[in-house]
């Protein structure tokens, strides 16, 4: 901050010293051809110059602009920009959104308030990226020539299988196929060959049309895996395939006081339907799948594309035999999710997913005390550990129906 301060001045001063040289030689014509009579001699040239005084103002407007939001007073720009208490420790935060194309001078005092602080990041998901499979990289490129190898995007529903299709579009290449097939050929696809939500049991009895003439060894899954209470809270608001006993008062309703049992899960795909005892087994059976097959793959976590984007990108564009596509980072702004029709109307950008994400407030909201209890029981410790995801407790239900 101080170091945007100091940057900021010096370009005032230069501001200020131009426009003041200008005037001096603007007031030495003027005094010159007053003196010698000439003044309507030398009135296009004042204008000329006149313009170009203006035109420099303008350029030097545009540069600070970058750093200065438009305010009437100095006052004023010094409380929306630089506000201690509002900004500290979000450092990460506003880069992680500049990379994204939003410097913090475009967002407001409220907005800013509402992001999170570095150290409730790292206190909910860590210091660093959870990656599972990085193992395997090496096996895939080895068996796989890189020309006709491809990074095919795989999870289930409400995972974030869209934002790591976009960031790796937007970030990553392969070389090798782009010589063979032309610049458009980069190599990375929304989805595996066998369909991104289809559990990989089936990978060998599905294969979507438009990957129906591609080697399924030389996909590569890059998948997501996402907090199960949050996961759970998605599919609440749209449940894609999942059929299960719930409804807007009671959900993710894990399980039923009536019944004393877990409501059970179906799901529906294009060729087939899974069965699971509740919305948690669901999650388990899907991850530990493509945990246990023996094919290369890597799970990375849903928050992880959001607070460590660059890292975690970068990292699997290279686990899969690809090179950044361009010397900066850039992070995906807009919601991932494209087409109401295909996805529902509850779409959330960058922003707002900093925001929502960032802690763990609303994280079991909807939830009984029994939805609590037996979700704890019911979730693979297994998965939960690999990915340093916390189990919530009942003091954390009671946090969420005070805030509420």
């Amino acid at each position: 901050m101080k170091r945007n301060r100091e940057r900021q001045r010096a370009i005032l001063t230069i501001l200020i010293a131009a426009i003041f040289c200008f005037g001096l030689v603007d007031l030495y014509y003027l005094f010159d051809v007053t003196k010698h009579h000439k003044l309507s001699e030398i009135k296009p040239a004042l204008e000329m110059q006149s313009e170009k005084v203006k035109r420099v103002w303008d350029e030097e407007k545009e540069e600070l602009s970058h750093f200065l939001p438009r305010k009437q007073n100095e006052e004023e720009y010094v409380e929306n920009v630089f506000d201690e208490e509002v900004d500290e420790d979000k450092d990460e935060i506003f880069e992680i959104l500049e990379q994204a194309g939003v410097h913090r001078s475009k967002l407001d005092k409220e907005t800013r308030q509402k992001l999170p602080t570095w150290t409730m990041v790292q206190e909910t998901y860590g210091t660093e990226p959870q990656i599972y499979g990085l193992e395997r990289c090496s096996d895939f490129k080895a068996n796989v020539e890189p020309s006709v190898s491809f990074l095919g995007i795989a999870g289930p529903f409400n995972s974030g299988t869209n934002l790591l299709a976009e960031l790796l579009i937007k970030n990553c290449q392969i070389k090798e196929r782009m010589e063979v097939f032309g610049e458009v050929q980069k190599g990375i696809r929304w989805q595996v060959p066998w369909g991104k939500h289809t559990p990989v049991q089936y990978r060998e009895q599905h294969v979507t049309e438009t990957d129906k003439d591609v080697p399924l060894e030389n996909s590569f899954p890059m998948i997501t895996i996402r907090d199960p209470y949050r996961w759970m809270r998605s599919m609440c608001k749209l449940k894609y395939g999942a059929r299960w006993n719930h409804n807007k008062t009671t959900c993710p309703h894990v399980w039923s006081e009536e019944s004393s049992q877990s409501c059970p899960v179906t799901v529906k795909y294009a060729e087939t339907v899974t069965h699971h005892t509740s919305l948690p087994d669901f999650w388990n059976d899907w991850y530990n799948e493509y945990s246990k097959a023996d094919i290369p793959r890597v799970i990375v976590r849903f928050e992880d594309l959001l607070f460590y984007g660059k890292n975690v990108t970068e990292t699997l564009c290279k686990c899969g035999g690809g090179e950044p596509r361009r010397p900066s980072f850039v992070h995906v702004m807009a919601s991932a999710k494209l087409g109401t029709a295909a996805h529902g109307s509850n779409k959330t950008n960058l922003l707002d997913a900093l925001i929502q994400f960032g802690t763990n407030k609303g994280r079991v909201h909807g939830m009984t005390a029994s939805d609590i209890t037996h979700t704890r029981d019911l979730l693979d410790p297994f998965l939960m550990e690999e990915f340093q995801y916390h189990y919530a407790d009942l003091r954390e239900l009671q946090q969420e129906m005070i805030a509420s």
